[in-house]
């Protein structure tokens, strides 16, 4: 017989990996948070600026005006009979108080406006590279934690071979063999935490979506790929698929438990209500990955040509997966 394995405290590891990306999550929203405040900031000082400046050109035409009337007073007497332009010098010199005044505010405000851009510039690039690392790191270690729940999943609910669990996860890719583990684990009686209730006539996803299977990423042909750094990443930032492939992270597991398209759609919503939009959302998520724009692959001989998908596929690589959900055509 076989040799089995009792592994124990999966559960704990599958909360870790969900801790992992509420954490990835919260960051990101927090790090946004504070951009937007910076943002405020930086507008703020440049409505003060525009203030002062129409306020130093129209004390500017106050001076001009005040002077040439102080001028025509001068200019009105004879010298027996000098003229009384008291007022007038009056006039004159509190205007050009008040301009003073306002080009001393205007010079302020511009002199705080540019502090406080190369302090924001010197944050978002320091910003910047710990969102990139976050996101990068974050993600490594979920899709580390994914691939090893689904061996040990596999372990616990089939007592499978070691040999044979490897060879099915990577033949079949992570989210069948979580599926199947559920599967089994339902017909013994004990439908495992989380599982989505499937009793209802609604398809599951995975039912909805036969053409999309996991593929491994080393067999896929990346050699004529036009993605090579970030200025390539035009309709949707690097940064932003990076925080997408996170929330896939999520989305596969759901999946591969059964989860149907309401089903899923009302877990998003509960994200979406704490302030993710619908874009960032998980649902939204799933469209992307297994709808319309879903990662298109032609299979030719042993490996796959990408027909969709070159920004995804290379953001997968660079975060170290080695499966990504792709529909393939003539397999």
């Amino acid at each position: 017989m076989s040799p089995t394995v009792e592994v124990r405290a999966i559960d704990a590891l599958e909360e870790l990996q969900t801790g992992l990306v509420r954490y990835a999550d919260q960051a990101q929203a927090t790090l946004a948070a504070i951009a937007r405040e910076v943002q405020r900031t930086l507008d703020w000082l440049e409505e003060r600026q525009r203030h002062w400046r129409g306020e130093v050109q129209r004390r500017q035409e106050e001076v001009r005006l005040t002077l040439a009337a102080y001028q025509r007073c001068l200019s009105s007497g004879d010298r027996d009979h000098p003229p009384s332009c008291g007022r007038e010098e009056l006039a004159f010199l509190d205007a050009r108080r008040r301009l003073a005044q306002a080009e001393t505010e205007e010079r302020m405000a511009t002199q705080a406006r540019q502090a406080v851009q190369a302090e924001a510039e010197i944050y978002a690039r320091d910003a910047s590279r710990l969102r990139v690392t976050l996101q990068t790191g974050t993600v490594k270690s979920i899709e580390v934690l994914r691939s090893k729940v689904t061996v040990l999943r596999s372990y616990a609910s089939g007592g499978i071979t070691a040999g044979g669990v490897l060879a099915g996860a990577l033949a079949l890719g992570v989210g069948v063999a979580i599926g199947a583990a559920m599967r089994r684990a339902g017909e013994d009686g004990s439908a495992g935490a989380g599982v989505p209730d499937l009793s209802g006539p609604e398809p599951t996803l995975q039912e909805r979506h036969p053409d999309i299977r996991d593929i491994l990423l080393n067999m896929i042909d990346l050699d004529d790929s036009p993605v090579h750094d970030e200025a390539d990443y035009h309709k949707v930032s690097k940064a932003e698929m990076v925080a997408g492939f996170a929330k896939l992270t999520q989305v596969r597991r759901w999946i591969s438990q059964g989860a149907t398209d309401q089903w899923l759609y009302d877990a998003a919503q509960e994200v979406r209500e704490g302030g993710t939009t619908e874009a960032q959302s998980h649902y939204n998520i799933y469209r992307v990955f297994y709808g319309d724009n879903a990662i298109v692959l032609e299979r030719v001989g042993n490996r796959y040509r990408v027909l969709n998908g070159y920004h995804r596929l290379a953001v997968a690589q660079e975060l170290g997966w080695t499966t990504i959900p792709a529909k393939v055509i003539n397999s």
